[in-house]
């Protein structure tokens, strides 16, 4: 385990945070390789219409840890599978016409965030459905020119994701779960919440006059009965730990392969996106979105975090991942996790590294 010290002092920033104010509660898993150092439920998983315990199975609504986990590494095993390839125009798969702004962009630019994608794009009055929700991206063009700067966008990955199904002919999610979530044993992991399994499910906030618990907070994902490929994922963290122990260990978890290392390797490498800013495939290595690796860990390693409250952090030469899950926008939507990434991750590097 943790040092004695420093296990206490995690114990105390959770507390101090739901305190605050700025989580009702979440869910730590620190570990080092094949190691759990550290697996910690604090504060509430609800606080209405009555206060519920976290527990350390409860079930979080991952929102944007759904593009690294489930969309971009699906791409990368097409990608080692010689199916698709990170230079090759969107038309090759999808619908573009040849005089579209989106005729040129590439797999690599979106999963990179350069491909000058909005941020979002609203859903159409009287709904749609994710084909249409495609066709309207594309018919909307593009902010900026491709490349030119880094701009986080939720639909790219919404078009990497019909890539991905017209590539293997399946649907998401049954992707997901055949070629990712099954073969590592993230069993409690899934688009959809089971019903037996709503009652251990964190509630974020009201949505047309409903908590929503065990439904996605995202719109777009929502409208989509839930799948989609930005947003959607509900899981634990240890499943998520599962995750992260299969990125150290170069695309291979307990003897079970989702992605040769090589491929891993090149998934996470460190690309210089401009401004500042760097990015890996799928992955945040150095932005404004870098929270979760505090102020001590390098700038090495891997990360996302999720619009409702969750976050991974991996560093692999050292071999330490940091899980937190927390559903910060229970149940008024006020909730903010930054600080206590930061704090977190600061104390398990000061505690861990050499």
């Amino acid at each position: 385990m943790v040092r004695a010290t420093g296990l206490e002092r995690l114990r105390s920033l959770c507390s101090r945070s739901v305190a605050d104010g700025e989580v009702p509660g979440g869910v730590l898993v620190v570990g080092r390789h094949e190691e759990t150092l550290v697996e910690l439920a604090f504060g509430n998983r609800a606080v209405l219409p009555f206060e519920e315990p976290s527990t350390p199975d409860t079930i979080y609504d991952w929102a944007s840890l759904t593009k690294p986990v489930v969309t971009a590494t699906l791409f990368m095993q097409a990608l080692e599978e010689g199916r698709v390839h990170l230079w090759e125009p969107l038309g090759r798969w999808l619908a573009v016409a040849a005089d579209s702004p989106l005729s040129g962009v590439t797999p690599r630019q979106l999963l990179l965030h350069t491909s000058g994608l909005p941020a979002g794009l609203p859903l159409p009055d009287g709904g749609c459905t994710r084909d249409e929700y495609a066709n309207l991206i594309i018919e909307a063009g593009l902010k900026t020119a491709p490349d030119a700067e880094f701009l986080y966008s939720d639909l790219g990955f919404h078009l990497l994701a019909a890539v991905v199904e017209k590539v293997y002919g399946q649907p998401l999610e049954t992707l997901a779960q055949n070629r990712i979530l099954r073969p590592l044993g993230m069993t409690d992991t899934s688009f959809c919440v089971a019903s037996g399994d709503i009652w251990r499910t964190a509630p974020t906030e009201r949505a047309n006059g409903e908590m929503l618990r065990g439904i996605v907070h995202d719109p777009v994902a929502r409208e989509f009965g839930g799948v989609a490929g930005h947003a959607g994922l509900f899981g634990t963290a240890h499943d998520l730990a599962r995750f992260c122990r299969m990125v150290i260990g170069r695309g291979q978890l307990e003897g079970s392969r989702i992605l040769q290392p090589a491929t891993l390797d090149r998934m996470v490498a460190p690309v210089d996106v401009g401004g500042g800013n760097v990015r890996a495939l799928g992955w945040d290595v150095n932005t404004r979105y870098s929270n979760p690796r505090g102020d001590i860990l390098p700038a090495r390693g891997v990360g996302h975090t999720g619009f409702t409250g969750p976050s991974c952090w991996i560093d692999a030469p050292s071999g330490i991942f940091i899980v937190l899950m927390t559903n910060r926008l229970h149940p008024d939507g006020q909730g903010d996790a930054v600080g206590l990434r930061r704090r977190v991750a600061n104390v398990v590097a000061a505690t861990l590294l050499p």
